[in-house]
């Protein structure tokens, strides 16, 4: 799934702020329900839900993750701008696994300034017959964050570019994207933020990624975490609004 907020969601999807500094090796499972609609440049709204399994591996200076969605569209189009349906349908099944590694390129503990840069594949997993869940191509991601804390402020920021894999009879461009944000740390255990996200348009006639994503996040423990989101979107790419959660575990 393209959607920015799959984090695309190029984010995340969940606008997770990275650790500053280099992590002791550790593992984050979690699990997130997701819902977004938006009419996607038709005249009809389509709504996406997905309940996404995200396994998050950090170990030195790499990071590993995965992203496993199963996947509910209804309608002719999703977002992202690289999915339709000549007719309004409903899709279900597992979506198109998404694997990102990065990298701690550069880290200054006195700045709190980082740098981490990596590459991200979304395989065509999902069944190609079902075009509101895939291109049943695979695309391919470069990508670089940085983020700088401030007391309790981050700000943080993500540039790439992804090949677009292309499906018989379309030829897709091969996007730049960006991300800007910031989050706020209001106690030990709760933080909140705002970001947002932008990818160029795929093609001639289409229309970029662009929207806007409110956060919160909870720490019952050192382990346990819950995040809340809602996302609005500004143009034909983007949902119209959306929203989630996700509960998250780490040893």
């Amino acid at each position: 799934m393209m959607s920015m907020h799959t984090r695309l969601i190029a984010s995340c999807a969940l606008a997770i702020v990275p650790a500053l500094g280099l992590a002791e090796s550790n593992t984050t499972v979690g699990i997130g329900l997701d819902y977004s609609e938006g009419k996607y440049g038709e005249t009809e709204t389509s709504r996406t839900w997905q309940i996404p399994l995200t396994v998050r591996h950090e170990t030195g200076p790499f990071i590993l993750k995965l992203n496993v969605p199963y996947v509910r569209a209804s309608g002719l189009a999703a977002p992202g701008g690289d999915r339709r349906s000549e007719t309004r349908d409903t899709q279900r099944g597992l979506g198109d696994v998404t694997a990102t590694a990065m990298y701690a390129a550069h880290y200054d503990s006195a700045a709190q300034f980082g740098i981490d840069v990596g590459a991200k594949i979304k395989f065509a997993t999902a069944d190609d017959s079902k075009s509101l869940l895939t291109t049943g191509e695979n695309d391919y991601s470069v990508l670089a964050d940085l983020y700088k804390a401030f007391g309790a402020n981050t700000v943080f920021g993500t540039l790439g570019w992804t090949r677009k894999g292309d499906p018989a009879g379309v030829d897709y461009r091969n996007p730049w994207f960006f991300s800007l944000g910031f989050s706020n740390k209001l106690s030990d255990v709760n933080s909140w933020g705002l970001s947002y996200d932008h990818r160029e348009k795929l093609s001639s006639r289409g229309d970029p990624v662009s929207e806007a994503m409110l956060f919160f996040t909870h720490r019952y423990s050192k382990q346990w975490r819950v995040q809340a989101y809602a996302v609005t979107g500004f143009s034909d790419a983007s949902p119209d609004l959306g929203g989630g959660m996700s509960v998250s575990y780490s040893y």
